[in-house]
């Protein structure tokens, strides 16, 4: 029997038998944990207290990129004497929106007037920190209300694949480091902590898959909410055909829950149960809703493309050769985004916080000992809704 056969046959099997409920079966080898699946869901927001706003340098650099695109967006929309709408999809703690929004207020206002009124609405999960971002909002040197009047933000705390506006509200629409994560787990993959990642066909079926049905949905929705002429742009990572990046950090992350498994750490079951539902998407994906004519549910991409991310802390390491720093920074990030969903993943009845700081004290051990750059792509897409 091989090894492929023998993961299938026991996964349906676990089916037949009650994997539903929990019951599951797994190995480890040389190469890795094999199980089958038994999809769990546990999405989390961004790690709390401000955690997030201090360890995403890199998601700041990457937006950095785009903003001379979302300038150019600011510069494109039709403007009337209404109250002008900016929404920050997505927004986590804040920091990384205070620039963006700032830079649209600005534009809007060469446009309309430096008085004209100016409605910010940031949206995340209903368990995100928001009071970290209303702290940024409050006392950040860099945040959109210094040295201004008549801006008015608020925050609504619900999923972003449901309408969360009423219809033809929105003027510019900003969304950056969100939409790589599924609405939920489609799969859970028994050889990777990421599902993209997974050397079997079918998990990254499924997850492609997922993210497709996610893109339209989410599509379909901001449609609804832009005004006509209206502008979203939106970042995320993104993949080239021949190439996924992000193979070093995750590739680590993995090495560690399944050190952690030979070490009686963790159960197989409990392995199985720890996915992180992100993916970066590739150019085909990202225009497979609009290959009918170049439109999708009212909207049209201007500009859409794949860009290399980069890398905030390989110079750093190069000019020090400090490894213990490089693995700090990169463990921060990977923390700042994946441990709430990975601390959801864990029974309960176990000491969370404390499996999880082992869980990253090991995982930067890794990194200290194995000094890589981090490969990874961006994807920035801007769409117009086309007008009345």
């Amino acid at each position: 029997m091989t090894k492929q056969f023998a993961y299938y046959f026991l996964r349906h099997l676990l089916r037949f038998a009650g994997a539903s409920k929990g019951y599951t079966l797994a190995y480890c080898t040389h190469g890795g944990c094999d199980m089958p699946d038994a999809v769990s869901s546990n999405i989390a927001p961004m790690e709390g207290h401000g955690f997030y706003n201090r360890n995403s340098s890199m998601q700041a650099a990457g937006n950095a990129s785009a903003l001379a695109l979302w300038e150019k967006a600011a510069q494109s929309v039709d403007l009337g004497d209404e109250t002008l709408v900016i929404a920050d999809y997505g927004s986590s703690q804040g920091s990384n929106s205070m620039e963006p929004v700032s830079t649209a207020i600005r534009v809007l206002r060469e446009r309309a007037g430096t008085e004209r009124m100016v409605e910010v609405i940031h949206t995340d999960l209903p368990s995100n920190d928001f009071a970290s971002l209303f702290t940024t909002l409050n006392e950040d040197p860099a945040s959109y209300l210094r040295g201004t009047s008549g801006i008015f933000p608020s925050a609504i705390g619900r999923t972003y694949f449901e309408l969360l506006m009423p219809p033809g509200r929105v003027h510019l629409g900003w969304n950056s480091w969100t939409i790589q994560w599924m609405s939920q787990n489609p799969i859970d993959a028994p050889d990777q902590v990421f599902g993209m990642q997974s050397k079997i066909p079918e998990v990254r079926a499924a997850v492609i898959e997922q993210q497709a049905r996610d893109w339209r949905l989410f599509l379909e929705l901001r449609s609804q909410e832009l005004r006509p002429s209206g502008r979203l742009l939106s970042l995320f990572p993104g993949s080239l055909p021949e190439r996924i990046g992000w193979e070093w950090l995750t590739g680590e992350l993995w090495g560690t829950f399944c050190d952690m498994r030979s070490d009686g750490v963790f159960s197989d079951h409990e392995i199985l149960r720890i996915n992180v539902p992100t993916a970066p998407r590739r150019l085909v994906d990202i225009h497979a809703p609009f290959s009918e004519g170049g439109r999708f549910a009212g909207l049209e991409i201007e500009q859409a493309e794949i860009l290399e991310g980069p890398d905030v802390h390989w110079g750093d390491f190069e000019r020090s050769g400090d490894a213990a720093q490089l693995a700090r920074g990169w463990t921060g990030m990977m923390r700042a985004f994946s441990g709430p969903t990975i601390v959801n993943s864990i029974d309960p009845a176990r000491d969370r916080v404390e499996l999880v700081d082992e869980i990253f004290n090991r995982f930067s051990d890794r990194l200290a000992a194995n000094p890589q750059r981090h490969d990874h792509f961006i994807a920035m897409v801007l769409l117009r809704k086309i007008g009345a």
